[in-house]
Parts: C-alpha cells; structure tokens; sequence
C-alpha cells in the first residue's frame, strides 16, 4: 500500500511487516513517512547540549539540557528525584472542547522537568545525560555501566575510554566507533575482540596491528600484510603516533588504503531475516539501525532486547513499543517521550519511575491508572482513555507522535541535526523550533599552541582555556583526561568535543537503505562472469568511495 507524506510529499509504503506490526498494536496507518517520523522523534533528543542555569527548587547553580530561557520549571537530579514534590499535584481534568495536545502542553509546562536524564544511581558523574549507573565519568552521554569514560556517547560497559561512541564492553579506547570487547584501541571502527592496535576498520581478532581493513585473528600486521614484531614495531615507530602530526598524516594514509578493501553491504552477524545495519543478533528486524538481540522490530534505532516494536528511537528491554524515544524496561509504550520501568503509557513525557496505566502524564513517579497527572479508578481510567482516544481521532491527533512544536528544544540542541542538518530558516520553515543561544564562549583562549606531542605537554595544560581549530569554540582539558593521554601515549586534541563527536558520526549510517549490486568481479568467488549480480539494501550511498560487496563475495575475499 502506497500513501503520500503529509510532511515531504514523497510517496512511502506500507509493507506487509509494517502493516503486521500495525494490527499488532492496533494503532492507525502513518502519515508521515519512515524518514520523517524519525526525524520528528530526534527533535525531542537533546543528549550533549548542556546550559548553566539554577535549580527552580533549591536555587543551586546546576547544568541542564534546558536553557534558562526555555518556559519549563526544572529541577536538579536531587530535588527531582526527592519526595518533596508530587506530580499528581498537577493533575488537571480531561477538557473534551480543547485539543489533546493543547491541553498536554499546559500539563508539560507546570510539572517539574529534571534537568539531566539520570538515574539517582551513577557516581561522580555530573556531567552526563541520558545515562545509567555510572562512575567517575564526564560528558558522557547515552550510556550504561560505564566507568572513568570521558567524552563519549552510546557507550556500554566500558572502562577508560575517550572519544569514543557506540562501543561496548571496551577499556583503554580512544576515538573508536562501533566496536565490541576491543582493549586499548585507536582511531578505529567495526572492531571485535582486538587490542593494542591503532587505525583498525571491520577486524576481529587483531591485535599489535596498523592500518589494517577486514582481518581476522591476525597480529603484527601493517595495511594487511604480514610482519615479523620486530618489523612491525619499526614501522611503527615512523609514525609517532604521540603527535597530532604523526595522527594527521597516518589518518589520511589509512582513509586511503581503507577504500581499497570490500566491505560487506552491511555491518553485523547473527541475523536472521533482518536487514538495516549495524546489526547484531536479531530476528525478522527490518529497516532498522544500531540493534541488538531484538525480534519482529521495524524502524527502530539504537535499541536492544527490543521486541514487537515499530518506530522506537533509543533504548530498549521492551515489548510492544511505538513511535517512542528513549522510553524501555517495560511493555506497551505507545507515543512516549522518555517513560521508564513502567507499561501501558500512552502520551507520556518525562516519567522515570515506573507508571503504569498513564495517558497523557508529565514527571508521574510509579503513579498508575492516570490521565493528565490525575489518578483514576481502574474502571474509571479505561473509560475516559477510550473516550479521550475517539476524540483524539475526531481532532486528528490519534496515532500521531508529539507535534514538532512541542519539542523542548531548538531543532539545532538535537539529535535531528545531526542526521538531517537544517540552517535556522529552513527549520523555522518546517515549524521547528531554533536555538539562537547554544552553549560555549569564544575568544577567551589563554593558550595559542598546544604541543605537538603528549611529551611536551605539561600538567600546566589543565590551567588553560584552549580554542578550537574548527569551530573556534573554547574548551578546556580536564586532569582525568590529560592523564588518559599521558598514559596512552596520545596527543592533546586540538578540537573541541562536539567537533570530535562530530567528526565520528561522519562514518555513522544514514537512516535510509538503497538498493545496489554487489561490485564484486572476482569469477572465483561466485563463478560469474563479469560483475557478481547480487542485489542488496544497504545504507551505503551510490557515491560513497568504498568497495561493497555481498555477503557471499565478501566471505570469499575475507576469509
């Protein structure tokens, strides 16, 4: 079934998982197509862009994902967390004369907003958003059981890591992207199991290795040739890899060599009937990105143990999730912005603990049979939910995600530019918000030139304010982090950190699969003639520089 979208006009389908999964979970056909339904969810996503304001409670000086000229009370994560409020205070009846989403937004602009997604179980770690259990780490963001991580995002189970996003169960990794069970790594991706290695891409197994694409259970090697230690440890040596100098010229050496080793069309193993990318143990996923050990999902990204679940953005350990963000650890999340440990929400923002039985509720803390903060019977609540739901749809607002113009935050504080970069005016264009003040000073740099190498860097560093090469935005070194560098032997970044962070998710996959045919002309591999005729969905672009092959030629050539 085709339909048009009512956003961009392109014309999108329903496939026969998606209508699947819509009778499943009994909610209407989508108006909006796949690309902007997912781009409407990233612009309530607000992970790295963090304000100094006070707390609307205590008074504190605190650091918020809200700015102080945003129209919302927010708390800090201890009065927040504390007992010394109750959301249910705010609850105000159904007016069936007004618009759903009219009312809600009234809801969502008197209850207290926590001004950093936490949990009240990290340590030391202020400095962080959207974050679980974690220790001694600063400006991480979208992690989980981490420790001593610094700078980082969507990482899980790590130890000591910098600069690094989407990597998992990792210690001692500097500027690596999307690798797993990885030890004392740099400027690498698509790493499992490998260590003691610098400029690594799609290798398993590697170790005391450079510059090397697509090995497996190798050591000693230098742009996949094989070498005795002492030859490899010469060769490395010519590097330095101590300074940025020696980092520059051996980044642009391995951005060349890399495009010259196939790829598969994908990044992932142990799938089954599953396409997307980035993908790892699942089943009958589809279009999805960034998922793991998830089952009968389609349109998801960045989400694990995820099952039954269409268009859900960041998180997991759910069954039955829809056109959610970073909502999980329960069941039946329909249209929620950030709901944690509960089940059966619908319309939700911002309620970390476990509500039950919610439409329409902002901050509930383990509150159920709920609707606009206000509780109900449970027969009581089943009533006015199905009344509320038939006039959701008489108004049009049934089935739909949050309205972009109930967005939190500027289109530019999210993650929506990240995948689809907007000026000011074409954002304000489409009706999102803008952000004119983001975070960060300029000019005030008390150091001009930083060294070269770590070797020259004095624990003076730490003192000053540093601008940015890029951007030009100050920024400063911490003690933690000059001392990863020391230790591992790596050079003080001239970059800021969202210049950093920017420059990884330069390698992250567009939300959007195209077909292509394999490039493989290798008769041996498939015993074709000419150009293997294999055809694939992949989120590689037509004009992207490297070498894809399918599944079957790329095992050939690797293994």
């Amino acid at each position: 079934m085709n339909k048009t979208c009512l956003s961009c006009s392109k014309e999108f389908t329903i496939t026969s998982h998606h209508r699947e999964l819509l009778d499943t979970l009994d909610v209407p056909d989508p108006t909006l197509c796949t690309s902007c339904r997912f781009q409407r969810r990233l612009t309530f996503r607000n992970e790295r862009y963090l304000y100094s304001r006070k707390c609307d409670k205590c008074s504190k000086d605190i650091l918020s994902i809200y700015s102080s000229d945003k129209p919302y009370t927010v708390y800090c994560l201890d009065c927040w967390w504390s007992d010394d409020w109750d959301p249910a205070s705010y609850g105000k009846d159904v007016d069936f004369t007004k618009p759903f989403f009219e009312q809600f937004h009234e809801l969502r602009l008197t209850v207290p907003r926590i001004a950093l997604v936490n949990d009240m179980r990290s340590e030391n770690s202020d400095y962080t958003n959207h974050v679980y259990r974690l220790k001694n780490c600063y400006m991480v963001f979208d992690a989980i059981d981490n420790e001593g991580c610094i700078h980082s995002t969507g990482v899980y189970d790590c130890r000591d890591v910098t600069d690094c996003s989407y990597v998992d169960n990792s210690e001692l990794c500097y500027e690596t992207l999307y690798s797993d069970e990885c030890y004392d790594i740099r400027y690498s991706r698509d790493c499992i199991n490998s260590r003691n290695s610098a400029f690594l891409l799609d290798c398993v197994g590697v170790s005391n290795s450079l510059m090397c694409v697509g090995l497996r259970n190798k050591e000693y090697c230098y742009k996949n040739e094989q070498l005795s230690k002492k030859e490899y440890e010469k060769v490395l040596a010519k590097y330095t890899l101590n300074t940025r100098s020696g980092v520059e010229r051996a980044q642009k050496e391995f951005n060349e060599f890399s495009t010259t080793i196939p790829r598969k069309y994908f990044h992932g193993v142990k799938n089954e009937k599953s396409s997307g990318d980035y993908l790892l143990s699942n089943n009958y996923v589809e279009n999805s990105f960034q998922i793991r050990a998830s089952e009968n999902c389609l349109y998801c990204y960045g989400v694990h143990h995820a099952k039954d679940s269409l268009d859900y953005t960041v998180w997991g350990e759910v069954e039955r999730a829809y056109e959610s963000q970073a909502t999980g650890n329960g069941s039946n999340f329909y249209f929620c912005n950030i709901v944690w440990d509960g089940s059966d929400a619908y319309y939700s923002d911002n309620c970390l603990q476990g509500p039950k039985n919610v439409f329409g509720c902002v901050g509930l803390k383990n509150q159920k049979y709920s609707i606009l903060n206000k509780e109900y019977s449970p027969e009581e609540y089943e009533q006015l939910k199905a009344k509320l739901i038939e006039h959701m749809k008489s108004t049009g607002e049934w089935g739909e995600f949050l309205p972009s113009e109930l967005s939190p935050f500027g289109y530019n504080e999210t993650m929506a530019q990240e995948f689809y970069p907007l000026t000011k005016n074409d954002a304000q264009d489409s009706g999102w918000n803008w952000q004119d003040t983001m975070p960060g000073t300029f000019g005030k740099e008390t150091l001009t030139e930083i060294p070269d190498s770590i070797l020259e860097t004095t624990d003076g560093i730490v003192k000053e304010v540093l601008a940015c090469v890029s951007c030009k935005r100050n920024y400063r070194i911490t003690t933690a982090e000059l001392k990863f560098y020391t230790q591992q032997h790596i050079p003080v970044p001239d970059r800021c950190p969202d210049c950093r962070h920017t420059a990884r998710t330069h390698y992250r996959s567009s939300y959007e699969l195209i077909e292509c045919q394999c490039m493989c002309d290798v008769a041996e591999h498939n015993n074709h003639n000419g150009r293997c005729l294999a055809i694939f969905q992949t989120a590689y672009s037509k004009d992207a520089p490297e070498i894809v092959y399918c599944e079957d030629c790329y095992k050939k050539e690797t293994y």
